[in-house]
């Protein structure tokens, strides 16, 4: 690939995984950056671990070997992309036969070396001070250079855009949603107290204490309540108006 070709690759890339609109959160943009990473020079299999409330909720990986390496360090808590995940820094060229990742990563190692790698580069995943997950590329010791590394960040780095703009999103429609529950609950319930104070004579504060006096004696709801004292008989039942005397 020609220095313009890559270029332009790289750019439909980046604009690509940062856009929100693309693909479902769960598989889209994570499968399409482990795709483009597998094709840097020098990676011979890539993965991406994603994390949701402090936990791996994601582990993609392009390539079989790679697939399996991810749900290794999904369920062994152990492994380069979950130190990149945690630290939100970068772990390069890491030689995984060495004996000091050997005992730091025992099973991870153990499994990749079986599987044929012998080095693995790990990059976080983030948005600002939000870590989301981490990238992994395997790949041949001291094989990797320092661009494919920046590449890659890049990369990494603009699926955490679209994520983290598409999970903000996501958060403010349901808070959005819980909001206008609350004001729809409270202008019935509003609108009951008044019928009520009208009803029997009482002042609005007083009709609210016998409404929230028979949702608790009742165990319900105090909408379902508002609800009964606006749609329920006027002259029966235990909101109805007095008798005369």
């Amino acid at each position: 690939m020609s220095a313009s070709d890559r270029e332009e690759s790289l750019i439909t890339a980046l604009l690509e995984l940062a856009d929100p609109a693309t693909g479902p959160e769960a598989t889209g943009p994570v499968e399409r950056l482990a795709e483009y990473c597998v094709r840097l020079p020098g990676v011979q299999a890539s993965g991406v671990l994603m994390a949701r409330d402090r936990q791996p909720a994601l582990a993609v990986g392009f390539g079989d070997a790679a697939a399996r390496l991810g749900r290794v360090e999904a369920a062994l808590d152990e492994g380069p992309c979950r130190d990149a995940w945690r630290t939100g820094r970068r772990l390069t060229d890491v030689p995984l036969s060495h004996p000091d990742y050997r005992a730091r990563w025992p099973r991870f190692t153990t499994q990749a070396l079986d599987e044929g790698f012998s080095a693995a580069t790990a990059l976080p995943v983030r948005y600002r001070s939000r870590r989301l997950g981490s990238l992994n590329f395997f790949h041949e010791h001291r094989a990797l250079a320092r661009r494919e590394v920046a590449t890659g960040q890049a990369l990494a780095d603009a699926v955490a855009i679209g994520l983290a703009y598409r999970r903000d999103l996501r958060d403010l429609r349901v808070r959005s949603g819980q909001l206008q529950a609350a004001l729809d609950s409270r202008v019935i319930i509003e609108q009951a107290k008044g019928a009520l104070a009208e009803r029997q004579g009482r002042t609005p504060d007083d009709a609210f204490q016998v409404m929230r006096g028979y949702a608790r004696a009742h165990q319900r709801k105090l909408t379902e309540v508002a609800r009964q004292v606006l749609g329920g008989p006027a002259e029966s039942g235990p909101f109805a108006r007095p008798a005369p005397r």
